[in-house]
Formats: C-alpha cells, structure tokens, sequence
C-alpha cells in the first residue's frame, strides 16, 4: 500500500491537495492511504507512534511549525520517505536541499507534476525494490530481498519466500520484467542470487536448503549475477 501525509494548516489548500492526490492515486489504480493534518505537531505525535509514510506534502509555512524543521526532524528516524515541500514563498526553495527533498511545489498545487512525482516515487520504491501482484482477492507487496524463486506451475506462478509460498496468475516473463535483481536459471524458475549458497552444473541450492534446477541455457547469466553478488558483498 502507498501512504501518503498531507501538512497544511489552511483548511482550503489541505482539502485540494488531498482531493488531487485521490484522482491521481485512482487514476494510477494503485492501494493508497492518505492522512491529512492540521499542524504539524499532530503530525509528529502520529509520526511519533510509528506511522510511516511513502511520501509526505509538507507546507513549509504553518502556524505553530516550520517545515523544513519538521523535515528534519523526519529524517531523524526516516532517511527513505519522499518528502515535497509546498509552499506560496520561493524563497525557501533551496532549504528543500539539506533534507533530500523530493521536489518543491509552488501553491495552487500543480496536479500534472505531482502525478510525475508519484509515479516516479511508487516505480522507485514499489517496483524496482518489491514483486507487487494479486494473488486471489489480496494484493501482496513482496520485498524482492526475501525472495528464493519463482516456478512456473502450470498457469500460475509459484514465488517461493523463507517460510512460505505465495501464487501469481500470470506469467513468470510478466513477474520478471524490470527485475534486475532475478536471474532466470531455467524455462520455468528464476532464482534471487542474493539468496543463494552454492551452484553446481545443474542445481542451484537455496539458503534454505531448496534445489533449484539450472538449464545449460542460462548457466553462464546465472554464474554472471552470483559473481557480482559475491563482488557486492
């Protein structure tokens, strides 16, 4: 699920922001949540209890807090959330720079550069680093760290975890697909080399013990990826 915190003390701008980030977040068919705050000291108490969130809209200018302060404060305990500052004064726009932030909106909130921003960030944090399908009625977010394999099994795909094993209709090309991180070892599996203790000619064998058969056709890519694990660390 991408979360989304909106801080804004004005009532009027809250609600457009909230309002757009709705449209887009449909619009991009995506499991979203959103919370929106008066202040930004409710924020910091929900930030306080453990709330995270994937991408936070903080008004610099509020009554009681300054949010580039407050984005501070934030990457404290969160280096990864994608932080946008918004804002009617363009003076603080350089200020976005010592916290990493993402972008700096200008208000009335441009709805077109926001949905770049949230696309962008979701490819980034979604995509790239999590296997993200339905499996039944549920939509999983797998980290792709904890990955071992993937097998086809007749129309579906069997993605194999540490202590479990979850299923995807579809295809194993489909799961693959901008998945640097996998490295196809056969016609029906792909394997996480990060997770992998030991090839032979024909197998590769899991931390976990698993055995995972290796095709003459892909050897050397599989050979290829566990050398540059190895070079990683």
């Amino acid at each position: 699920m991408y979360t989304v915190a909106i801080c804004e003390d004005e009532v009027a701008f809250r609600n457009e922001q909230e309002s757009i980030c709705h449209g887009i977040l449909e619009k991009l068919n995506l499991e979203y949540h959103i919370s929106a705050f008066d202040s930004g000291t409710d924020f910091w108490d929900a930030f306080l209890t453990g709330k995270r969130y994937d991408l936070i809209l903080l008004d610099i200018i509020m009554d009681e807090t300054n949010g580039v302060e407050l984005a501070r404060k934030i990457r404290e305990h969160d280096g990864d959330a994608a932080i946008v500052f918004i804002t009617s004064n363009p003076g603080f726009a350089l200020q976005g720079y010592d916290v990493n932030a993402l972008h700096y909106l200008m208000k009335p909130l441009d709805g077109d550069v926001l949905e770049r921003l949230i696309k962008d960030d979701y490819r980034r944090r979604f995509q790239c680093n999590f296997l993200v399908f339905k499996s039944g009625t549920q939509t999983l977010r797998l980290p792709i760290r904890d990955v071992i394999c993937l097998e086809t099994v007749g129309r579906r795909v069997a993605v194999t975890l540490p202590d479990s094993t979850v299923e995807y209709s579809g295809k194993l090309s489909d799961l693959l697909e901008g998945k640097e991180q996998l490295v196809r070892c056969h016609k029906a599996f792909a394997i996480n080399p990060c997770n992998i203790r030991e090839l032979t000619r024909t197998d590769a064998i899991a931390e976990n013990g698993k055995m995972i058969p290796v095709s003459r056709t892909y050897i050397k890519d599989v050979q290829k990826a566990l050398l540059k694990q190895i070079r990683d660390g």
